[in-house]
């Protein structure tokens, strides 16, 4: 009877110890910000337009002027965006017709900004970003495959 109890016993230590060893932490939530990339947390309009006229003051060697000029058009960028995802948010297709049209205009409005040598540079960045490295239209990032013979 001693046995039994002990091999009991010893039977319910087992388990509650493994049992406290499974328990998972305190989950953490993320929020992800576009579309799963990253993991940092959500921005406000404000602070990514700060973040990007910076960026692109320290790249392309803007003027105090100039930078304060980028940031307040990427302000309104950001909010005018947003505004256009949440209207068409339930069809895409639909709106981008208006979306490309908002970007024409923002493109048009810091062309106007900045000097012709920074944007340039400036178009030459953002086709180096998109992986195009400065070639052709549809040559960048992606890999052709072999026919096999």
């Amino acid at each position: 009877m001693k046995k039994t109890l002990m091999l009991l016993a010893a039977l319910t230590f087992t388990a509650a110890g493994t049992s406290f060893a499974q328990t998972a932490p305190a989950a953490t939530t993320k929020v992800k910000m576009h579309g799963g990339k990253g993991g940092h947390g959500p921005k406000d309009p404000a602070k990514m337009a700060d973040h990007k006229a910076a960026k692109m003051a320290k790249e392309l060697g803007l003027t105090a002027d100039q930078e304060a000029k980028v940031e307040q058009l990427m302000l309104a960028r950001q909010q005018e965006t947003q505004a256009l995802k949440t209207k068409y948010a339930a069809d895409k297709t639909a709106g981008r017709a208006e979306m490309k049209a908002s970007h024409e205009k923002y493109q048009a409005q810091l062309k106007a900004i900045l000097t012709p040598e920074q944007y340039a540079k400036f178009d030459q960045m953002k086709a180096e970003h998109r992986g195009h490295g400065g070639k052709g239209q549809g040559q960048g990032g992606k890999m052709k495959m072999k026919a096999k013979a």
